[in-house]
C-alpha cells in the first residue's frame, strides 16, 4: 500500500492563537484512519484544512506524492476528498434524492433534470447505506439519524478517493452502526482512504486500522489499532488517568418526583406510563423511531399532549406549553443543540441566561452583571473551554456548545432533568464530566430523565431504563436485572 495522503508539518492559528501545530500523519489506499482527541484538539480543523475550508499557515499536503493546496471546498471536491460533517449540511427543504446529489443532479441537454433517473439513483445510494425511506421525501420529515444516513450517502454517492467522517454514527443506533461498517468495508475494498473521527472509542477499535491522538493542536501518538488499549488511549486524549468512567454514586431515592399516566401524542406514542424518584436516573431505550424523544418533548409541552396524565411532585401538570413545564420546575435539553437548543449567534452568557431572564432583571432592566456571574459560574463548574463568556457560541466545538445547554438549563435549578442525548458530540474526557455532573444533580435530589442512543451510557447511568417499540412502553428493567441484550431483545421484538 502507497501513501494517499501526506500531511507534514501543518500548522494554523486563529487571530494569533495556534489551533494546529505542526501536525503531520499519512493516509494510505484501503485504510481507515482514526483520530480521536478531546473538543477542542484541533481535530475539525485539521479536516476543515484537508477540505479546502481553511488554509494552512505552514506545512505541506501531499495527494498521491502531488503537492495540494486547496484554495477552496470545490479543489478538495474536485480532487477527490468528500466530507461526512459531524454539523449536518444538508436543505431541509429540498428532497432526499436532490440533497444525496447536490451539485451533481443528472440533467437533460437542456438543463432540465432528470427525475427518472434521479430516483433510481438516490434509491440504490440509500439501499448502501441502509436507509428505507423515500428518495422522494422532504429532508425535513426524516429524523436526525435518518438525516446523517443521507449525509453519508451523500458523500458516497460521488467518486472519492479519501472519505472524512466526522463523527458519522453520533445519532445512529446499533443496527445503523452495523450497516455503516459493512460499508466501510467495502469502501476499504475499493482502496478508498477513510479518515474516521469518532468519540465513541469502542467503533474506533472495531473500524480502525490505526489511531491518531490529538491533544491541544498536536498530533502526540499513532499506532496500529492492535497496540492501543482503551485505558491507554483515553490517558494520552486527556493527559490524565480515568479510574472510573461512569461514576455512579449510591443515592437513596426519595419521593416520586414525575408520574407519567397513559401518555399519548397523536400517531407518535401511546399509553406510555412510569415514574421517577427524586435522586433517580431514569433512561428511556429503543431504536430510532420508537417515541423517546417525541415523549420528552410532549411532557415538555413542546408537542400536543392527546391523552394521559402528568404529575409533578402530586400535582397535576397540563403541559400546554414548554413555559409553563418550565415554571412548574421541568427542563428539556433537546437532541439537537443546533436547531432547538442554541441561538448560535449570541454569546455564551446570552445562551445560558435565555431560561433566567426574569430572574436576572433588577427593576425589570436585564442587570449585565448578573448574566456575566451566572455565566462565569457555569464555565467554571462544566469546563467549558472559552476566551470569556462574551464568546459566540457558534464558535465553540461541539462538546463545549452542548455544555452551554446543559448550563442553560441548570441554571432554572428544575425539579426535573429531561437530558435527550446529553452527550451526543462530546469527547471522552468531558463525557465523564457530565456524567459526574448527572450524579451530582441526582444525589442533589433531582429527578433524571434521560434518552439516549448509547446503549453503555444508560446501563452505567441509569438506575431504572424504560424500553420503547413502535411508539409504545413495551418492558422495564431495574439495574440489578440490566444487560445489552435484554434491553435490545425488548427493543428490537417487544
Amino acid at each position: 500500500m502507497s501513501d494517499l495522503l501526506a500531511m507534514e508539518g501543518v500548522s494554523k492559528s486563529f487571530v494569533g492563537v495556534p489551533v494546529l501545530t505542526d501536525v503531520s500523519l499519512t493516509v494510505v489506499r484501503g485504510e481507515v484512519l482514526g483520530i480521536v482527541g478531546e473538543n477542542g484538539a484541533g481535530k475539525s480543523t485539521l479536516m476543515k484544512v484537508l477540505a479546502g475550508i481553511h488554509r494552512t499557515d505552514a506545512g505541506i499536503i501531499r495527494l498521491e506524492g502531488k503537492t495540494f493546496e486547496p484554495g477552496g471546498p470545490g479543489d478538495a471536491i474536485r480532487a477527490g476528498i468528500k466530507v461526512v460533517h459531524q454539523e449536518l449540511s444538508l436543505f431541509p427543504d429540498r428532497t432526499v434524492a436532490e440533497n444525496i446529489f447536490a451539485g451533481a443532479l443528472p440533467r437533460t441537454g437542456f438543463g432540465t433534470v432528470r427525475q427518472g433517473q434521479l430516483m433510481r439513483d438516490a434509491r440504490a445510494v440509500l439501499a448502501r447505506v441502509g436507509l428505507n425511506v423515500a428518495a422522494s421525501a422532504k429532508l425535513r420529515t426524516l429524523s436526525l439519524a435518518q438525516r446523517q444516513l443521507v449525509e453519508i450517502g451523500r458523500a458516497l454517492s460521488q467518486q472519492a478517493r479519501i472519505i472524512i467522517m466526522d463523527e458519522p454514527t453520533a445519532t445512529l443506533t446499533g443496527h445503523e452502526v452495523e450497516f455503516l461498517k459493512g460499508v466501510i468495508a467495502g469502501l476499504k475494498a475499493e482502496g478508498v482512504g477513510i479518515i474516521f473521527i469518532s468519540h465513541h472509542l469502542e467503533e474506533v477499535f472495531a473500524i480502525c486500522d490505526r489511531v491518531a491522538v490529538m491533544r491541544d493542536g498536536r498530533c502526540v501518538d499513532i499506532r496500529p489499532v492492535g497496540a492501543w488499549t482503551e485505558d491507554a488511549m483515553v490517558q494520552v486524549m486527556v493527559n490524565r488517568p480515568i479510574d472510573k468512567f461512569f461514576p455512579k454514586l449510591d443515592i437513596a431515592p426519595g419521593p416520586v418526583l414525575i408520574e407519567v399516566e397513559r401518555l399519548a401524542s397523536d400517531r407518535r406514542f401511546h399509553d406510555v406510563s412510569f415514574q421517577v424518584k427524586a435522586g433517580e436516573i431514569y433512561g428511556l431505550a429503543g431504536l430510532v423511531g420508537a417515541g423517546r424523544t417525541e415523549v420528552l418533548k410532549t411532557i415538555f409541552g413542546a408537542l400536543p399532549l392527546t391523552a394521559g396524565m402528568v404529575r409533578i411532585a402530586g400535582q397535576d401538570h397540563r403541559p400546554h406549553s414548554p413555559r409553563r413545564s418550565l415554571a412548574a420546575g421541568i427542563v428539556l435539553t433537546p437532541e439537537d443543540r443546533k436547531a432547538e437548543g442554541l441561538v448560535l449567534p449570541f454569546s455564551i452568557r446570552a445562551n445560558i441566561g435565555m431560561s433566567t431572564l426574569g430572574k436576572l432583571a433588577r427593576f425589570g432592566v436585564m442587570s449585565r452583571r448578573a448574566m456575566v456571574q451566572l455565566a462565569d459560574q457555569s464555565i467554571r463548574r462544566l469546563r467549558i473551554r472559552t476566551t470569556s463568556s462574551a464568546q459566540e457560541v457558534r464558535r465553540l466545538s461541539g462538546g463545549n456548545q452542548q455544555k452551554v445547554v446543559l448550563a442553560r438549563a441548570m441554571s432554572v435549578t428544575p425539579r426535573v432533568f429531561m437530558l435527550d442525548e446529553p452527550t451526543r458530540g462530546v469527547d471522552v474526557g468531558a463525557k465523564v464530566e457530565v456524567y459526574t455532573l448527572i450524579g451530582e444533580l441526582a444525589a442533589a435530589g433531582a429527578a433524571i430523565l434521560i434518552v439516549s442512543s448509547d446503549l453503555l451510557e444508560l446501563l452505567g447511568l441509569c438506575d431504572r431504563i424504560g424500553v420503547m417499540r413502535a411508539g409504545r412502553l413495551v418492558g422495564e428493567v431495574d439495574r440489578s436485572d440490566f444487560s445489552q441484550d435484554r434491553i435490545m431483545s425488548l427493543a428490537a421484538i417487544g
